[in-house]
């Protein structure tokens, strides 16, 4: 069967990811929590008979990212497909935050991704074949999370997804690219971090998203924006001109003035 390699695969979107691809690719799970791996893995083997390699990593550093860049070129066994979702996010703003936990955040969110994506591409075009999701966020699309590196971190993983997808090296080829934006997902993602639901009405279904998603690849599409309410705010955020957002823009420095510690305050599918 095909490989597929998932990133932040202990939770969240990527989990919904493993169970989906499970009937039809083996699987390469990827996260800091080897034993929620594990027991995931147990569970997709026993019910769809999966072949699962869980590898342990901290994509924040180059050391840590190693295993997955040696997996991802690995010709012997090759990756058919790349999820790459691990991410992250504050409750509070930029401005307040210590620099070194919002250079941690770029590292994971940013930096991690376009290194896997790039890995990725090269040794999929050297076989001729494959497809990656890189996961991105609406956010990235126009400011919409103010005194946040988040938005600048996604906007950093659309904006190199897309200028991939329309280089003539992928063109002309059998590679597929795509950026996944999802808004709100009904995940523990906000809850982790600590960040209030303000849009109650804009919650989109985890297993919708990921459905979404793969029939998008599939599709040849280059961004991937799940469910129509988002498809529309993701138009009217690239028509807008980008200092409305101060207009709309949910302001993370506006949350509450005592800064927790780190792990308090974050929120990592990776």
């Amino acid at each position: 069967m095909p490989v597929a390699l998932i990133t932040g695969a202990s939770s969240g979107i990527g989990e919904e990811f493993a169970r989906q691809l499970a009937a039809t690719h083996d699987l390469v799970l990827v996260a800091r929590d080897v034993a929620k791996l594990e027991r995931l893995g147990e569970q997709l083997l026993d019910t769809h008979g999966t072949r699962v390699e869980v590898l342990g990593a901290d994509v924040s550093t180059r050391t840590g990212r190693e295993p997955v860049l040696a997996r991802l070129a690995d010709r012997d066994d090759p990756v058919d497909l790349l999820v790459n979702n691990a991410g992250m996010g504050y409750a509070t703003g930029a401005s307040r935050n210590p620099v070194d936990d919002e250079m941690y955040m770029l590292e994971v969110n940013a930096v991690a991704k376009v290194h896997f994506s790039l890995t990725a591409v090269q040794a999929m075009l050297a076989r001729g074949s494959g497809g990656i999701i890189n996961v991105a966020s609406v956010c990235g699309i126009a400011p919409a999370w103010v005194d946040s590196l988040y938005g600048t971190s996604t906007a950093t993983v659309l904006r190199h997804t897309e200028e991939m997808a329309y280089s003539k090296a992928l063109r002309t080829s059998d590679v597929k690219i795509m950026a996944l934006c999802p808004g709100d997902v009904l995940t523990d993602f906000n809850n982790r971090a600590g960040i209030p639901n303000r849009t109650d009405w804009g919650w989109v279904d985890v297993g919708v998203l990921v459905r979404v998603a793969l029939a998008d690849l599939r599709r040849g599409k280059v961004v991937s924006v799940p469910t129509a309410r988002y498809k529309l705010l993701s138009s009217l955020m690239k028509i807008f001109p980008n200092s409305w957002s101060r207009m709309y823009g949910y302001d993370l420095g506006q949350q509450r003035p005592e800064l927790p510690d780190a792990a308090q305050r974050s929120s990592s599918t990776g």
